[in-house]
């Protein structure tokens, strides 16, 4: 009897081991194609915390607590101690505050809301912290950043044959550009936030099958914004009329974050459309399509999320007998 327990015992610990090397070795991976292929890497980048938050919902939260430690270990050895500590903010916050969220009954886009405002929190500290102790000025440092990025990409364009007027036109529009992400890198970063946890949430209700609960986290069709949301949306796009920067780069970052979430609800609302289809499959497919094809559809999306207060377009209409 004693020896079956002891048998038993050396099991769960042997499987405990075995699971915090998966999720520590399974993570890096994903951060560290991230680093050295940033392009391709963007996709794994985002997954990055699926590995220790499914290893949370089935060992419990010391195991995932060894994979976050384990795994920021080995990315500082590798790839220095700045890594380390963007791996352990960014991705190590995700894998532990959100499973714990969600195991606490916290529907599917609260637990997104709070995984990324204390994101963003502790961001936020770590660079004011990074400045008082350093001295150094962190805009600048992005901003310098941002033009090198530029820079290079113009530098490959004109070694693969692109010159004149082309080139020209080609500097002016990366420029611009530019421009645009040095005024919004704040709300770039908190949709990037919101991206990661919504698809590492997606992914966590896909692999709820292995566990003895669901996730309580909802459906995706079901996700509605708060209506008073739309008092932000209409106060920041009239800020966007005054001449000051100080009022209209604010009013840009919270525009671009607003209108996101709109995109999601119309993203939402066309879901419960097609799924209502018999071809649901073919057209979802193609919706995705079109939006890689045609960046710009996504205003219309997000318009139809935005009437989707008003119009409540997921509520079937009911057919009158004339």
């Amino acid at each position: 009897m004693s020896l079956s327990l002891t048998d038993k015992a050396g099991r769960v610990v042997s499987s405990r081991i075995v699971a915090a090397l998966i999720g520590m070795v399974g993570s890096f991976i994903l951060f560290a194609t991230y680093l050295v292929i940033p392009p391709v890497g963007i996709v794994s980048g985002v997954l990055t915390p699926f590995p220790i938050a499914f290893v949370r919902f089935r060992h419990g939260r010391w195991i995932s607590v060894i994979c976050i430690l384990g795994g920021t270990a080995a990315m500082a050895s590798v790839f220095g101690l700045t890594a380390g500590a963007f791996y352990l903010g960014q991705c190590g916050l995700v894998a532990l505050l959100m499973p714990e969220l969600l195991l606490r009954g916290v529907g599917g886009a609260r637990s997104i809301v709070w995984t990324t405002a204390a994101n963003m929190a502790l961001l936020t500290s770590a660079v004011v912290f990074f400045s008082m102790t350093s001295g150094q000025d962190i805009h600048q440092l992005i901003v310098a950043e941002i033009q090198k990025s530029v820079a290079q990409a113009v530098a490959i364009y004109e070694k693969s044959g692109v010159k004149g007027d082309e080139l020209l036109v080609l500097k002016q529009t990366m420029a611009t550009a530019a421009d645009l992400v040095i005024k919004i890198y704040p709300a770039l970063m908190t949709v990037m936030l919101i991206v990661m946890a919504g698809c590492n949430l997606a992914l966590l209700k896909r692999c709820s099958f292995f566990r003895e609960k669901s996730l309580n986290a909802g459906e995706f069709r079901d996700f509605r914004n708060p209506d008073i949301l739309v008092w932000l949306l209409i106060a920041a796009g009239f800020s966007m009329l005054a001449g000051n920067n100080i009022i209209t780069i604010p009013a840009l970052n919270i525009l671009t974050i607003v209108i996101l979430l709109y995109f999601l609800q119309g993203m939402a609302v066309l879901f419960t459309v097609i799924a209502r289809q018999s071809i649901a499959t073919v057209l979802r497919v193609g919706l995705y399509i079109l939006l890689v094809l045609q960046p710009y559809l996504a205003a219309l999306v997000a318009a139809i999320g935005i009437f989707d207060l008003w119009g409540d377009f997921r509520t079937p209409r009911k057919q009158e007998n004339l």
